[in-house]
């Protein structure tokens, strides 16, 4: 974090520098841009607007800074985060998601792009206070050849008052010469002022990135062997079918995107794989695919004995939700899907709401743990 501040510092004196001197020498600063309003004027507003970009631009990273230290020092837990490193954040959020090293290549890719799309922003307006800055100085000395060729061609040396007339008759080009310098001398002040910022921002985004790929580094090597044992556990739960497997995984994606906790898969009556997921609320959902009909009632009957003989006060809403390629059927608390994408937006519609004080953390984990105690009686 010193890294990444000692850059915003940077940027805060030189620009107080600025604003100081722009105070103590505002009058000449002043007569140097009426010499030319217009094109003065767009320089100095086009110099203004840029230094006020790169501040935008440093200011947005300083959440997405915050978010990857926290994150990945495990300080807090932190959601998503705002804009540059969401594509990080949703991948190692979603704890299904395999971060192998080509998808790391790819986030880091993905997070580099972004990146420099902030910086061709940057670039952009250096390199307009340069065409600007030129533009003035063909300008003026347009103005300044043109003036002087319409001078010799209008004066008459024989007149007695030929050098009043041609004191007069300079004042256009030499306009012309006040435009020309001047421009040239405020489009390369803005360019430098902005430049010497945006390699500031620049710095401070390098920042970022080696840090990422520092932490993800990290962050793979240390769940490769817990995704390694995760995929052990997932293949062993699941018969041997691919296509079961991936159903399966796209039931479990489901839950934990809708904010359940998913309990380790285990198998019904040795046949089925399950995914468990607990919700607040005293809410259990059971997700299954394919799984008969008959099978479903029967496990729904032996769950329903089981907590009507330990549980008095409390009312666990049993739901089983069965992908079966089939038409969309509800009853007596057993919800068939047609397409795991239909489960998808049955959920999204039915998210998880998670507890908010520790009291109500302790009662969601003693009742967590109390759904586990009851599973393994049955199916272990």
């Amino acid at each position: 974090m010193k890294k990444f501040h000692r850059n915003l510092n940077i940027m805060s004196v030189f620009t107080a520098v600025l604003l100081v001197g722009a105070l103590l020498f505002w009058q000449t600063i002043f007569n140097i841009a009426i010499s030319n309003v217009l094109l003065n004027g767009i320089i100095i507003g086009t110099t203004v607007f840029g230094i006020g970009l790169c501040f935008v631009n440093i200011f947005e990273l300083l959440p997405e800074y915050t978010w990857l230290h926290a994150y990945f020092e495990g300080k807090t837990a932190t959601g998503i985060a705002p804009k540059l490193l969401r594509p990080v954040s949703l991948a190692v959020h979603n704890k299904h998601t395999q971060i192998t090293t080509s998808t790391l290549t790819e986030l880091l890719d993905l997070v580099s792009i972004k990146i420099e799309d902030k910086r061709d922003s940057v670039r952009y307006i250096t390199n307009t206070l340069i065409f600007l800055g030129l533009l003035g100085t063909f300008w003026g000395l347009i103005i300044t050849v043109g003036g002087f060729a319409e001078l010799l061609l209008n004066i008459d040396f024989e007149d007695p008052d030929v050098l009043v007339k041609m004191q007069h008759g300079m004042a256009g080009p030499l306009s012309g010469m006040a435009t020309a310098f001047t421009s040239s001398l405020l489009g390369l002040a803005g360019s430098l002022i902005v430049g010497f910022l945006g390699l500031q921002l620049q710095f401070a985004q390098n920042t970022i990135f080696q840090d990422l790929s520092d932490f993800m580094t990290k962050y793979v090597l240390k769940i490769k062997d817990a995704d390694e044992e995760s995929d052990k556990k997932l293949v062993k739960s699941a018969p041997v079918n691919e296509q079961i497997y991936n159903k399966i995984s796209e039931i479990y994606d489901a839950f934990t995107d809708a904010g359940y906790v998913v309990q380790d898969l285990i198998r019904i009556n040795k046949k089925y794989p399950v995914v468990i997921a607990t919700g607040t609320n005293e809410r259990l959902f059971i997700g299954t695919y394919n799984m008969e009909y008959e099978d479903l009632k029967n496990v729904q009957k032996r769950l329903e004995l089981c907590f009507s003989d330990t549980l008095e006060a409390i009312n666990i809403n049993t739901k089983f939700l069965c992908v079966s390629d089939k038409n969309i059927i509800e009853s007596d608390g057993i919800i068939r899907f047609a397409s795991t994408n239909s489960l998808h937006k049955y959920l999204e519609k039915n998210p998880n709401t998670k507890p908010k004080t520790k009291e109500e953390w302790d009662d969601f984990d003693a009742y967590c743990e109390y759904i586990n105690a009851v599973l393994d009686y049955l199916f272990n």
